[in-house]
């Protein structure tokens, strides 16, 4: 028999027949990885479980841990649970695949539930596991897709499937019922074994599920109410506009005009950042510092920067603040567990320097902060500071909700700002918009047209960043006084003008490729808006350029 030498992402060899199937190398190597294999790349391009592989090749293999193994997980479990819910609930139940909760992903549903509801739906999702049921995938005409969803009452997929130009869509079948996903799922249900759920009173249900950065384990629940608050806030803006998917806002584009769109949701913002400022200005004589932080590409400079002009408005004198020029030297930034320097954790920055300006300057007294020189690592001090009666720190950073960084501040001087683009706009009620790809797709904007960074690097030290933003700024954001969304309902159609061109660049070879197929996958969907109407002021301008802030 004919022989083929597999090489796996280790760089070990194996010797297989030839056309032997994926399930058997996985079967015969699964012992090696401690988390269940979710999926497979072959030669870059990926292959489902029953796939023969005929030739030598490199093959990679994904796990829970793994983003590429989680997304799957995530999109075969979603679908499981909707096929369960609506067994249990009725057909004509309504479900909206919502934004991300402590680790999983709130389920709207519109009938009031019970825990016996919840159990009842949880026992069917095992039955449906143990019987490892196939997600086939099929591929049918644009119309017949839309003519089906007509029948079925799912105008939601019906508009997003309208304002597509592809002839044909993918569709997949679970256990007698089609859906349109985009992008890949599980060969079958036998691998969805480790989820749970929560129920939410009034509200819906958490699907949760293992994490990527949280070694393949589910986390712990916990209910963190100004976020779940925040979420319900910013939900009711895609209701004030009419917009709450691409669909909506691809029929809003053609009937009212991009300008409307943008104006609106500008506004709609500025509103909301004005609020915080005069929560600010009421405790004028109290708070003395404002603490701004999020994860990459949230928005944290312009949103500091407008803050500060809305300060001053109000009578307010605001300083600003960046963590980044109180960098330790470069000789002294501590190692990590790789033993590289370690320039993202908080022990980076100095502490001592930074606690001990901050303590005189509310004393009254003049300190003279530095300015980080990231060409010879070095702090150079040459901004003199002292705060008057109505002057105001506006301290702006990854770890900046780090009490830590500001321990020897009383709690009652400082303020606390988390923001992050909190995404209110679904593909579909099946399909969301995730959260980190909104702040990735900004970033490749950014690292291309200020860095000169390609696209195929920005996609491989995401991964990198997410680390990091696991690690250090999302354990603090309860912290926070207020949760700012940094998110634009109008954003994804100018971004998608800007990015397209750069997803296209990256070559079929590279890892990132599937990343970006993905990403591309999203934002045809999209109709697209030119970024003319786009203010200086605004968030976006922050990564597409022209931003009045930048001057």
């Amino acid at each position: 028999m004919e022989k083929i030498i597999i090489t796996f992402e280790n760089g070990t060899k194996k010797e297989y027949p030839k056309g032997i199937k994926l399930h058997e190398i996985i079967k015969d190597v699964e012992k090696d990885y401690p988390h269940q294999i979710i999926s497979a790349k072959f030669k870059n391009q990926l292959i489902n479980y029953n796939d023969a592989i005929m030739k030598n090749g490199e093959l990679t293999l994904y796990d829970i841990t793994t983003p590429q193994g989680n997304k799957i997980y995530e999109r075969g479990l979603i679908f499981l649970f909707e096929v369960c819910a609506l067994e249990v609930l009725g057909k004509d139940t309504k479900i909206k695949i919502r934004h991300p909760i402590d680790k999983g992903i709130y389920c709207e549903i519109d009938k009031k539930l019970s825990e016996n509801n919840l159990e009842e739906i949880k026992e069917l999702m095992k039955k449906k596991v143990s019987l490892g049921l196939p997600f086939e995938q099929l591929e049918t005409s644009r119309l017949e897709a839309i003519e089906y969803f007509n029948k079925l009452k799912r105008y939601d997929k019906v508009k997003t499937l309208s304002y597509t130009i592809s002839n044909f869509v993918k569709l997949y079948k679970f256990d007698g019922i089609y859906n349109y996903i985009i992008g890949d799922l599980p060969s079958n249900s036998s691998i969805l074994k480790t989820f749970d759920l929560t129920l939410l009173k009034n509200k819906g249900i958490v699907l949760r599920f293992p994490f990527t950065y949280n070694n393949g384990k589910i986390k712990k629940y916990v209910y963190h109410e100004k976020y779940v608050n925040s979420l319900d806030e910013y939900s009711k803006w895609g209701n004030l506009l009419n917009i709450n998917n691409i669909g909506e806002l691809n029929e809003a584009i053609i009937k009212e005009g991009a300008g409307e769109i943008i104006n609106l949701s500008e506004s709609i913002q500025d509103y909301k950042l004005m609020s915080i400022a005069q929560d600010i200005a009421k405790s004028k004589n109290n708070i003395k510092i404002v603490l701004l932080s999020g994860p990459s590409s949230s928005g944290k400079t312009t949103t500091a920067k407008k803050l500060a002009m809305y300060l001053k408005t109000l009578g307010l004198k605001p300083h600003p603040l960046s963590l980044d020029d109180y960098f330790l030297e470069r000789d002294q930034t501590p190692l990590g567990e790789d033993g590289k320097p370690d320039y993202e954790g908080v022990r980076a920055i100095d502490i001592k320097l930074l606690n001990r300006q901050l303590k005189k300057l509310f004393e009254g007294h003049e300190v003279v902060t530095p300015t980080y020189d990231f060409l010879t690592g070095k702090k150079i001090f040459n901004k003199p500071l002292k705060l008057e009666k109505t002057d105001i720190l506006i301290v702006e950073g990854l770890h900046a909700l780090n009490e830590t960084l500001s321990k020897d501040i009383p709690k009652e001087n400082k303020y606390k700002i988390y923001i992050s683009p909190l995404i209110f706009l679904n593909i579909d009620n099946d399909n969301r918009i995730s959260l980190t790809d909104i702040r990735l797709l900004r970033r490749m904007v950014r690292d291309y047209y200020t860095r000169g960074h390609s696209p195929s690097k920005t996609l491989a030290s995401w991964s990198d960043v997410r680390r990091g933003e696991e690690k250090y700024v999302f354990p603090y954001q309860d912290e926070a006084d207020v949760i700012f969304n940094s998110f634009l309902a109008y954003e994804l159609g100018v971004l998608k003008t800007y990015v397209e061109p750069l997803l296209y660049s990256v070559n079929p070879s590279d890892p990132e490729y599937h990343t970006a197929i993905r990403l591309l996958e999203i934002l045809r969907l999209v109709l697209p808006i030119p970024s003319v109407d786009v203010p200086s002021t605004s968030i976006i301008r922050e990564f597409i350029g022209n931003s009045y802030f930048s001057k």
